[in-house]
């Protein structure tokens, strides 16, 4: 019989300190039961159905009421087996080419003449690693905020704000240009943004107050049909 994830829960949440942990690359390191709590605040939907599913052992993490609502919601809506959990990714990813197909029509008011050429290298479709990106983080009074820490979810890579809110993160020739998202390390503010690498300067990253997260043994409801 097929099996299918329908309900993912945390239903004993761990009561340990999570900025007292050992910090590790994307993950804390729990010395009161000697495993490692993965972060899934950055996650997307299909990102946490990935780590689930591929998992060979239990799992425990980290992420907001919000976040296990809309996870649950999209299970409910497509059903993912634990063996072929990849035709769910592929049903989000249609779902977002179609939306973003819908607005782009929308919002097309004269024709666009595309051209393409026979000669071009494929080199020029990469992308070089820029030198630095920097930003600006900005409070719910519209003022920048200083003392934010923010990182690069799986990298080594963090900065600052200064007096101005300002930040600024350099990298070398190695950087993984697939480690894209970028983080408010903050217990009483949160914001994430998709580093757009064509450029140095990026969007603002605008704070709200950070939701209570919920942390432990993550649980994969698994229903036979």
């Amino acid at each position: 019989m097929k099996t299918r994830i329908s309900e993912v829960t945390i239903p004993e949440p761990c009561l340990q300190n999570w900025d007292e942990m050992e910090k590790g690359t994307g993950f804390n390191f729990c010395k009161a039961c000697s495993k490692n709590v993965i972060d899934f605040s950055g996650y997307t939907n299909a990102e946490i159905i990935g780590v689930l599913a591929n998992s060979g052992s239990s799992v425990c993490g980290r992420l907001s009421q919000t976040q296990l609502n809309q996870l649950n919601y999209h299970l409910s809506i497509v059903p993912t087996s634990n063996k072929n959990w990849m035709k769910y990714l592929g049903v989000l990813a249609i779902g977002m080419s179609v939306f973003v197909m819908e607005a782009r029509a929308e919002n097309l008011k004269t024709p666009i003449e595309i051209t393409s050429s026979l000669n071009k290298r494929a080199d020029d479709t990469k992308t070089a690693v820029p030198k630095k990106i920097y930003g600006y983080v900005i409070g719910a009074d519209h003022k920048p905020v200083a003392g934010i820490r923010l990182a690069i979810l799986d990298t080594k890579f963090f900065a600052m704000t200064d007096k101005n809110g300002r930040y600024e993160i350099t990298f070398d020739n190695k950087f993984d240009l697939n480690n894209n998202k970028l983080v408010v390390e903050s217990m009483r503010f949160s914001a994430f943004l998709t580093i757009d690498f064509s450029k140095e300067k990026q969007s603002n990253l605008n704070l709200k107050k950070a939701e209570p997260m919920i942390m432990g043994l993550v649980i994969s409801t698994v229903k036979k049909k």
